[in-house]
This record gives C-alpha cells, sequence and structure tokens, in this order.
C-alpha cells in the first residue's frame, strides 16, 4: 500500500497517509481546515520488515562467511 503526502497550499502543512491507490479520501488540513490538499506520493517511504533475525535467518548463507 502507498504511502501519500498531503499539503495544505494555504498553510503547508504536511499530513501523511496509506491507502491504495485506487481510494480516493477526503483529507481536511489539521491546520485549516482546508479540504484541497495536494497529493503526492512519499519518496520517504520503505519496506518495513517485521521481526528479529531478518537478515541472519532468511538471507544469510553461513557458508559465504
Amino acid at each position: 500500500m502507498p504511502t501519500y503526502e498531503y499539503k495544505c497550499p494555504i498553510c503547508k502543512k504536511i499530513e501523511i497517509h496509506f491507502h491504495k491507490i485506487e481510494q480516493k479520501p477526503k483529507v481536511l488540513c489539521v491546520g485549516c481546515s482546508n479540504s484541497e490538499m495536494q497529493k503526492s506520493i512519499c519518496s520517504a517511504a520503505g519496506f518495513h520488515f517485521k521481526g528479529s533475525g531478518f537478515y541472519q535467518t532468511d538471507y544469510k548463507n553461513e557458508k559465504s562467511v
């Protein structure tokens, strides 16, 4: 699910929301209640690995070390 950044053109506040590409949520600015937020895909979004030992247990090959 992509991460979207919404920026208010009036007060310049930025909000981050997660939703499907085909969804068009109504996002109101928390600063000025403006409903005309500008949407862009957040470039800071990355992978989030849950659990411990991801690299050690899933990809590391003991023979190559």
